[in-house]
């Protein structure tokens, strides 16, 4: 058995990454700025500085947020030995045999939650995160409603499959529950 369910943005993830996305291109438009702008601040910085200062800046900018993209989730493939939370960069496998259970999440369970690393809202909800009375879990979410956990012997995972009751069916049906 191969199934992929995806794992669409919400309307909320999609504003936050263009808003996002926008908020990138500060530091580029300060750096030109302050290179550029007639100030005393810059006027011991030798002119062939300036272009590659803001060029760098700007590469950074980009390189987070190709990053960001690569590491979100996209969808979770499930078949008879593993369940895959696939990414462009680094999918994560998760062996069915380490799955203890699998359930829906009351809406609200996870508001609240602290971001240990990852993103909040760029791309998608992803990282390491900690919620008192949860603890520790990973989050590989493109929304924040019908979220999905997954327990294993390593914590857990929460996911949001575009067809969360679907995937809970399949994924007991393979864990013989």
């Amino acid at each position: 058995m191969n199934k992929y369910y995806k794992a669409e943005m919400d309307r909320l993830l999609r504003f936050t990454t263009r808003l996002s996305g926008l908020l990138f291109l500060v530091p580029v438009a300060a750096a030109a700025l302050v290179l550029y702008a007639p100030s005393r601040a810059c006027m011991n910085l030798p002119p062939r500085f300036g272009p590659a200062i803001v060029v760098l800046v700007a590469l950074a900018a980009a390189l987070s947020a190709w990053l960001a993209r690569g590491l979100a989730p996209r969808g979770y493939a499930v078949n008879d030995v593993e369940l895959v939370i696939d990414r462009k960069l680094r999918p994560i496998s998760l062996p069915l045999r380490e799955i203890a259970g699998v359930s829906l999440l009351p809406d609200g369970a996870l508001r609240g939650s602290l971001r240990l690393m990852g993103t909040s809202g760029f791309y998608g909800y992803y990282g390491l995160f900690w919620k008192r009375g949860v603890g520790r879990y990973r989050a590989y979410q493109t929304r924040l409603t019908a979220v999905v956990g997954v327990r294993t012997a390593a914590g857990l995972y929460t996911l949001t499959p575009d067809d969360p009751e679907d995937f809970i069916r399949t994924l007991n049906s393979l864990l013989g529950k």
